[in-house]
């Protein structure tokens, strides 16, 4: 197992660390973050860089770019600006993914160009306010109606609902429904009836819930996703009516790499600003860096990013080849997004009280990493998964 990147992917890494270092100064991220939006001109110019359809196939009109590709790639949106790696993240990663995967010829055509152009990013919309973690009880419906389906409910904390052309969108079909039944006499399962449908977010029926408040990644909306006898056509079905659990997990595994790689990114660029001001930052006659507790402690938390970058790589390269990967996602998943936590933990130490004030970039990163532990499963949540294949070995 080979899991380092090539020069290749390296270079068109490093590619998106230059746009990035141009495109996103300081000033302008600060500005956002404080409107609560990502720029539309940003989501354009990653359309046209090519990030925003870096894994849909040639074919199909992307780079065809390999899992360990994208997630370098996230990593330097992570460093420069984890608003928007979340939402290239959830867009190419689990949405595009989703349809390129489970999408017929149709689904592609239609809808993989509006996740490529920059003209928005899309939603990928499971998450209910009682289905959190347990995400096979969700609530929501979906019903046959004459050549389409009406659709009900109300999901949560939907990252790029106010940007999306759409959302993939999970909820329950009637057992009476066709292709739902279960085999006779067996037990029904938690998930049974679960679909997934591509929603256009300008159907009749749908609409948005105001902009959560959160705590980090501010530029990052998230909003909940109304349903109210919202119709789409019988084309909206995103594989089998009744088999849209497996596309809901086979998404999350991806995404679980994606949110190593952002909280990789976070982790590095905390502790290159750390790095800096402890060379400049004198106490005591000395500059920080001189001490050995400083130093000692922002060896560790290096150490810690660059193990992370490998277990996220191994889970990549493992999915580019089509091997089972869902454990190791959630390894690289739960490693890196608590060593993001540590890393920025120890980056404003070094900062001291200058790094709980906003206008220190180290700040936002300690909000902004905070999440990883949460989204795209618990760190309590990556452990049962780690857990359960262990023992079903």
């Amino acid at each position: 197992m080979r899991p380092e990147a090539g020069q290749t992917e390296r270079e068109l890494a490093g590619a998106v660390r230059d746009w990035a270092s141009r495109a996103l100064p300081g000033p302008r991220i600060a500005a956002s973050e404080s409107e609560g939006a990502l720029p539309a001109d940003v989501i354009h110019d990653l359309g046209e860089l090519g990030v925003l359809g870096m894994g849909v196939p040639e074919s199909d009109g992307g780079l065809g770019a390999s899992t360990v590709v994208f997630a370098l790639v996230l990593e330097e949106l992570g460093a420069a600006w984890p608003s928007l790696a979340i939402g290239v993240s959830v867009n190419s990663g689990i949405v595009a993914g989703s349809i390129v995967r489970h999408g017929t010829p149709a689904q592609r055509a239609r809808w993989l160009p509006r996740l490529m152009d920059g003209s928005g990013l899309g939603a990928f919309a499971l998450t209910e306010a009682s289905s959190g973690s347990d995400a096979a009880s969700l609530r929501a419906t979906a019903r046959r109606d004459g050549d389409g389906w009406v659709l009900n409910g109300r999901k949560h904390f939907i990252t790029n609902a106010k940007y999306a052309p759409l959302a993939i969108t999970f909820a329950r079909v009637g057992a009476a429904e066709e292709g739902v039944a279960t085999r006779p006499g067996a037990p029904p399962t938690a998930h049974a009836g679960i679909t997934a449908f591509i929603v256009p977010t300008d159907a009749p029926g749908v609409s948005l819930g105001p902009s959560d408040h959160k705590m980090g990644l501010l530029a990052s909306d998230t909003s909940a996703l109304v349903l109210e006898d919202a119709r789409v056509g019988s084309d909206a079905v995103l594989g089998e009516v009744g088999r849209g659990f497996g596309i809901a997990l086979a998404g999350l595994d991806g995404g679980r790499i994606g949110v190593a790689a952002q909280s990789i990114g976070i982790a590095r660029a905390a502790i290159e600003r750390a790095v800096r001001y402890a060379r400049e930052r004198r106490q005591f006659g000395k500059t920080l860096v001189e001490f050995e507790a400083i130093r000692f402690s922002l060896a560790r938390a290096r150490t810690e990013v660059d193990a992370a970058r490998m277990l996220a790589l191994r889970a990549a390269w493992l999915r580019d080849r089509g091997c089972p990967f869902t454990r190791e996602a959630s390894m690289a998943k739960l490693f890196a997004s608590e060593a993001a936590q540590r890393a920025t933990y120890q980056a404003l130490q070094v900062f001291g009280g200058y790094g709980y004030m906003r206008e220190y970039e180290v700040e936002r990163y300690a909000r902004d990493a905070r999440v990883t532990t949460l989204y795209e499963g618990t760190s309590e949540v990556q452990r049962m998964v780690i857990a359960r294949s262990l023992v079903a070995a």
